[in-house]
């Protein structure tokens, strides 16, 4: 009968960023090995607090299933002597086995006659084998970086205090380095008892709750939101804060009101919450309130000495921002400029001044491809030569989360038009595209400058690597392009990227690069199908905003599919052939089904991108094609004949796929 499992991995406090990801890799390892074992049938669950691992399972066998499995040995010729009995091979392989010679018969096979043996595997008690199988699961979690704490040789994330395994009110005995398993747990440091013993399963989660500990992240977050009312809702800081604490409860606190007319909000909430990890908390109005909510790894603060700490440290850093706001003032933007000149870019690439003059031109240039859209070329230019100047703030210095949003307000400070100020604060646009299309120009100019001077050193991303996190860029580029509705050629792009730093680079490698990131983008969580959007790509992926157009036409177009059957079979011969001759030549179209073809082929041709009336109109050109391959002999006797009827379905291929490679997408 399935009893339940209880698996708890105690340590010091593991990085609120990584022990989510580890519990759950915990997790997954073991239920691959209790399924492959024939232990488990469904998956448990993980649960985690930043002291521990947790692994529940309702449904463990208390014994592996026996299996009686053939296995075959030596071939008759080599296990049978002259005098008929078994050679030494024969016996070998029965005493490997744990068999005796008389278990063993003989076996035909294609190959010949086998001398074989039925032997039993399984049926091994479940506490033996987990004691195998959790050590196994655990040390095979992949970890960011990993210590050791003791001579034993076993490298973690955090040195591991304690572990505990139960399979119903049984121990299961395991080790991992010099630590063994026992049936006790630990409870919050100072809200529970330091041990405190565990007799079975369904001790879970009533046991540790009493000592402090409530190890379900979701019922945490949970409390989190019940207590914290009128926070600003930040999805990133919760998640960091439940993994924060084992017991959580929240305190609300004052700052003074002076500061909200003071610093621009954007610093406010920076220090809030990037630096103390408290809430901003909005008034019933909804704009930004006087107070905070940080919440606590504690039961409450009666007497308000942690509330009055808090408050304290946040005076100490509004302060240090008012300072800064002030002193930073003193000097404009425009005189900051020949400070870049101190500030390294990237050693191989020169400083941050001349990143500023490649950004201008390169904004300038993007701000004239977009001008019938409404963008400015004069607010690029100036936004993006101004863009880095807060590097040189001491704000930023402090502050680095505030890099270009700061640069915004300074620029609206000293007066600068708001278009400008706009641009600068949002060059970095890691959520949302920039909000104007000048803010566009000055942000993916940023971001080329970057892409394609990192490609020309050779700092190219290579499987997890990506120190300069150029994917993230490269997907900021395809998001503001397709969401900002704004065409651009990529390889264009990047040449004249390339050309501001004077530099080569493998110009396969960034298209290969930028293919990657636009297939990302536009099959990121179901948004089109992968083999749809390799079709798509497979017709030309340089302009993202095209590409997303033709993805959006095939996906509503019910002609795909057989648009997707003739384009294939077209191709194959096209393919069979090897074909790579001269363009079609009407005058030797003799058969009225190469005529019919033809004609249907080049009432295609038009210059606008109305991909779904191009999509109805391809759909119609099964029946032609149909028609030529049945009456339409492709290898006629005629060289000059048989050359252009393969130009002809050469031609067709070509401008059928110019939407979408469609037997890319048949077969996929």
């Amino acid at each position: 009968m399935p009893k339940p499992l209880l698996i708890e991995i105690g340590c010091e406090e593991i990085p609120a960023r990584v022990v989510g990801p580890l519990a759950r890799q915990f997790a997954e390892n073991l239920n691959r090995h209790l399924k492959s074992a024939g232990l488990a049938e469904q998956d448990g669950v993980a649960q985690w607090t930043p002291r521990r691992l947790i692994y529940l399972n309702d449904e463990v066998a208390e014994w592996q299933p026996e299996r009686e499995e053939e296995i075959l040995g030596p071939p008759k010729k080599v296990a049978v002597a002259a005098d008929g009995s078994f050679t030494p091979q024969a016996v070998g392989f029965a005493a490997r086995n744990g068999l005796p010679v008389s278990a063993l018969y003989w076996q035909t096979t294609p190959k010949g006659d086998y001398v074989a043996a039925k032997r039993k595997t399984g049926g091994g008690a479940a506490p033996d084998l987990l004691g195998a199988l959790i050590p196994q699961a655990l040390l095979e979690i992949q970890l960011p970086r990993a210590m050791r704490w003791d001579d034993s040789g076993v490298r973690f994330i955090r040195p591991i205090r304690w572990l505990l395994a139960c399979l119903d009110d049984q121990l299961v005995p395991f080790q991992i380095g010099k630590l063994k398993s026992c049936m006790e747990s630990r409870g919050h440091r100072s809200l529970g008892a330091a041990r405190f013993p565990v007799s079975r399963c369904t001790n879970y989660p009533h046991r540790w709750q009493d000592n402090g500990v409530i190890p379900d992240p979701a019922q945490r977050r949970a409390q989190i939101e019940q207590k914290a009312e009128l926070v600003r809702r930040d999805e990133d800081l919760l998640d960091t804060l439940v993994n924060l604490t084992e017991y959580p409860d929240t305190i609300t606190g004052e700052f003074d009101a002076a500061y909200l007319g003071s610093l621009p909000q954007d610093v406010l909430v920076t220090v809030m919450r990037d630096h103390q990890k408290y809430f901003a908390v909005n008034d019933d109005s909804g704009n930004l309130a006087a107070r905070f909510v940080a919440v606590i790894n504690q039961k409450g603060d009666p007497r308000g000495l942690i509330r009055h700490g808090n408050e304290r440290v946040l005076k100490a850093r509004f302060s240090d921002a008012q300072f800064f706001w002030e002193q930073d003032r003193k000097m404009g933007l425009g005189e900051r400029l020949a400070l870049l000149e101190q500030v390294t870019f990237q050693v191989k690439l020169g400083s941050y001044r001349q990143k500023s003059l490649r950004m201008r031109a390169l904004a300038e240039w993007l701000a004239k491809q977009w001008q019938g859209q409404g963008c400015d070329a004069g607010v690029a230019v100036i936004a993006a030569e101004l863009a880095k100047c807060d590097l040189t703030t001491e704000m930023v210095k402090e502050f680095t989360e505030l890099q270009g949003i700061m640069g915004g307000h300074y620029a609206r400070a000293e007066g600068q038009p708001e278009a400008i100020a706009m641009a600068i604060a949002d060059q970095y646009a890691w959520d949302a595209p920039p909000r104007t299309l000048e803010g566009a120009a000055v942000s993916l100019a940023d971001k080329f400058d970057t892409i394609a001077g990192m490609f020309a050193i050779g700092e190219i991303p290579s499987g997890s690597a990506d120190p300069f996190g150029l994917r993230r860029q490269a997907n900021g580029i395809v998001r503001t392009l397709i969401e900002k509705a704004l065409p651009l050629s990529l390889s264009q792009t990047c040449y004249r990227a390339l050309a501001g730093y004077a530099l080569q680079a493998d110009s396969a490698a960034l298209a290969n690069f930028f293919r990657e990131r636009l297939f990302f983008y536009l099959s990121e969580n179901g948004r089109w199908s992968r083999p749809l959007v390799a079709a798509v790509l497979a017709a030309g992926a340089d302009n993202p905003l095209d590409a997303a157009a033709r993805c959006r036409a095939v996906a509503s177009a019910p002609e795909a599919a057989a648009v997707a059957a003739v384009v294939k079979r077209a191709r194959n011969i096209v393919r069979k052939e090897n074909w790579t001759g001269t363009a079609v030549d009407p005058s030797r179209l003799t058969a009225s089904a190469e005529e019919a073809l033809y004609a249907a082929v080049k009432g295609l041709d038009r210059a606008d991108s109305d991909y779904a009336a191009e999509l109805a109109a391809i759909g119609g050109l099964a029946a032609p094609l149909e028609q030529f391959f049945a009456e339409v002999r492709v290898n006629d006797e005629n060289p000059a004949v048989r050359a252009n009827r393969l130009a002809l379905l050469a031609w067709t291929v070509e401008r059928l796929t110019r939407i979408a490679d469609f037997s890319e997408f048949a077969a996929g």
